[in-house]
């Protein structure tokens, strides 16, 4: 993740200066008198445990069960404990990243931002849930139930319209394609902030009842992984790219989008050179090494909310919606060069394999084609590219797609 301006920097800054105001205020106005410390540890030990259950779902949305004991420590605890419990919960995911060699949380600013973001959430919420309930240790009255339903909507919102911000000004994502204001995805974080409720109206009465209480943590735990296994339903189990169905189904929606309100949208169709002479020298899993590396390059060069896809075989197919074809061109040309350049390894050699990529891109350019229309443009622009010499781009052109058709009357279609 790479902050991208200084308004971006701002962003972060002013939760991180936000969530540290917070608990300084709280330290000021611990009363040691007041802690119960059976439930405090309880607490703290499950948001931990929890925060390291990790479900994935889209791109930008991932769920932890820990949600439900962060709400229930905003309800039982002073707040300087609060402010421990979602320290120390996301110390312990960032530090199983890390040893993990995941990738994910390299940068200090992220998971701070998390940590700041929680904290600023759990004690605002907190104040307000105190403000409409007189008696807050009496989590059974119609006046906490109100309170609870205020506080956990408000949660759930915020925590979303945040993160979603986050998304717009770092990493450069559209409020449209992050998902963040997805109906389903702010229930889904309002089911666990309620399930908060009911761990805390439990703990108030006694804390061991929590233990019996984890049971249906299970199920949540399982319910939680179905978005994930809808994204490997869509996913290519080789190269981790997009399946075509998927990018299918995403040109569709971008390009009726595009259509309707005359944005510029590009597709490209690219596909390795004589794929089948390194199979042949080097073994299939030679083969495979220089189809997952190539896959790597594309994968790195593009926004969020472009799709690539493995299309089939030796092929890819790349989604770029609000894209310019001059735009389009020079992106492309970058991943070509860095295919060319690149050296590629694989377990049945010692040899670096080299490899080059064709490219053809189509665009709607004003007229209303079919998905599968200006597939078919993009197809015939890379086998013209492939006509000419290979490792080179081509632009869908109607004259060249006319010269290549009577080309095929007269001609044996040569290797490609």
């Amino acid at each position: 993740m790479g902050l991208k301006s200084k308004l971006a920097w701002g962003y972060i800054g002013i939760f991180l200066l936000s969530g540290i105001i917070l608990a300084v205020v709280a330290f000021l106005r611990y009363d040691p008198a007041q802690v119960d410390w059976l439930s405090t540890f309880l607490l703290i030990c499950l948001a931990i445990l929890t925060q390291l259950l990790k479900s994935e779902a889209q791109v930008y949305q991932r769920y932890h069960p820990s949600l439900m004991f962060f709400f229930a420590g905003v309800l039982l605890l002073q707040p300087i404990w609060f402010v421990v419990l979602v320290v120390l919960s996301h110390l312990a995911e960032w530090i199983k990243e890390l040893a993990l060699k995941t990738g994910r949380l390299r940068s200090w600013y992220g998971q701070s931002f998390n940590m700041s973001m929680h904290i600023v959430l759990g004690i605002l919420t907190g104040w307000v849930y105190r403000a409409i309930n007189p008696l807050p240790a009496d989590l059974d009255s119609l006046a906490a139930l109100g309170a609870v339903f205020v506080t956990v909507i408000g949660y759930a919102v915020l925590n979303h319209l945040i993160i979603g911000q986050a998304l717009v000004l770092v990493k450069d994502v559209q409020w449209n394609e992050s998902g963040v204001l997805a109906v389903e995805n702010i229930a889904t974080d309002a089911v666990l902030l309620g399930l908060g409720y009911i761990t805390a109206n439990l703990m108030s009465h006694n804390p061991w009842l929590i233990l019996p209480a984890l049971a249906p943590l299970y199920l949540v735990q399982r319910a939680l992984s179905i978005p994930y296994l809808k994204q490997l339903i869509n996913t290519d189990s080789k190269t981790g790219l997009w399946n075509a169905k998927y990018f299918l189904r995403s040109l569709e929606r971008e390009l009726n989008r595009s259509l309707r309100y005359s944005h510029p949208l590009i597709v490209v169709m690219a596909d390795l050179d004589l794929l089948r002479n390194i199979n042949n020298a080097y073994g299939h899993l030679g083969g495979d090494a220089v189809l997952v590396g190539s896959a790597k390059i594309l994968r790195s060069h593009f926004r969020e909310y472009d799709v690539v896809a493995r299309f089939g075989g030796e092929e890819f197919a790349i989604l770029m919606p609000e894209t310019a074809q001059e735009h389009a061109l020079a992106k492309i040309e970058r991943i070509r060069l860095e295919v060319e350049q690149a050296e590629f390894e694989a377990p049945t050699t010692k040899a670096r394999i080299k490899a080059t990529m064709s490219f053809g891109l189509a665009g709607i350019d004003g007229e209303k084609l079919s998905a599968k229309e200006l597939i078919h443009c993009a197809d015939i622009a890379v086998y013209q590219a492939k006509l000419d010499g290979r490792n080179r781009i081509k632009v869908f052109s109607k004259r060249e797609a006319d010269d290549l058709r009577l080309w095929h009357l007269n001609e044996t279609q040569p290797e490609i």
